[in-house]
């Protein structure tokens, strides 16, 4: 075994952890020693030099077996957690080496309004990215995915968010129905035509909805006004599209629908408090392409900006 008496003592107990792991699960020295292919003795040398350099006893022994002591399984499970952590970041540091594709979870109406448009242009810039749907969080501390493009308040605890663009309300509706009702030129006066939201949003505590939208203009939408709401946004606007009625949209969502011709927003939208964010873990936000993947889709969504129909 390497000598790391000269070590802080953090460094000895994270060099020491293979070797704590082994005597707690193997329930003895000799355990320990024929686990790690070392002489029995050299085990027995090295847990009594690591309790001297700590103070306090890490085993109970008797003639047949060893047991941690309340300390000493503390340290133990510590070592334990440290070591699986090292094994997972192994792995996807071996990954990374291998294949540059950034593994980027987003909701499907995200995904399907705007991202999945502009992974030629990602593409162009130099950015390999590998789209995954999820419709809600995802453990970005684990190996299934690199990052995440998030609709919601943030910032998200024991992980690096960055705020990418606000968000305002839009409502919007098909040409086709504009034109057969031209008297219609506020949501808040639907004239009796559906008012189409998206359930999904209810997992932003009512933040996206159409009383809000209200709210944030000082009026108030008449209750007895007919609604209908799907599951996700996308089929929402789709359905708006369609000619059903008119939608509550997010900014970002809508822009293409806009830009094509597809749609037309009525009324003027209302910031609200949820925002677009890049979201990963504090390895992962230090490195280059999770950067330039942000830098990439600040740049996407300025462009949207300056180039959004009047």
């Amino acid at each position: 075994m390497n000598n790391a008496a000269g070590l802080p003592l953090g460094d000895r107990l994270l060099a020491a952890a293979p070797l704590l792991i082994a005597i707690a699960e193997g329930g003895s020295f000799a355990a320990a020693s024929e686990r790690l292919d070392v002489d029995p003795s050299a085990v027995s040398h090295r847990v009594r030099a690591l309790e001297r350099a700590l103070g306090f006893r890490l085993f109970e022994r008797t003639t047949r077996s060893v047991r941690p002591t309340r300390s000493g399984r503390i340290l133990c499970d510590a070592s334990r957690t440290a070591v699986e952590a090292l094994d997972r970041a192994l792995a996807r540091a071996r990954e990374a080496r291998r294949s540059p594709t950034i593994r980027l979870s987003t909701m499907s109406s995200v995904a399907m309004k705007w991202l999945v448009p502009r992974l030629p242009a990602a593409r162009e810039a130099g950015l390999d990215v590998s789209v995954e749907i999820s419709e809600g969080l995802v453990d970005l501390n684990g190996e299934s995915v690199d990052a995440a493009f998030r609709f919601g308040i943030g910032p998200y605890p024991g992980l690096h968010a960055r705020r990418l663009i606000p968000c305002s309300l839009q409502p919007v509706v098909a040409p086709s129905l504009l034109a057969a009702r031209p008297s219609l030129t506020d949501p808040i006066d639907p004239q009796g035509i559906l008012l189409l939201g998206d359930t999904g949003s209810g997992r932003w505590s009512g933040l996206v909805a159409w009383d809000r939208y209200a709210e944030g203009r000082n009026a108030r939408i008449d209750p007895t006004v007919p609604h209908q709401d799907f599951d996700r946004a996308d089929i929402m606007l789709q359905a708006a599209i369609g000619g059903l009625g008119i939608a509550l949209g997010r900014s970002l969502l809508i822009e293409d629908d806009i830009t094509n011709g597809l749609l037309v927003p009525i009324g003027p939208p209302v910031r609200i408090e949820p925002s677009y964010w890049l979201v990963t873990s504090y390895d992962n936000a230090e490195s280059p392409e999770i950067k330039k993947l942000g830098d990439w889709l600040s740049a996407a969504m300025r462009h949207r900006k300056a180039n959004r129909p009047a």
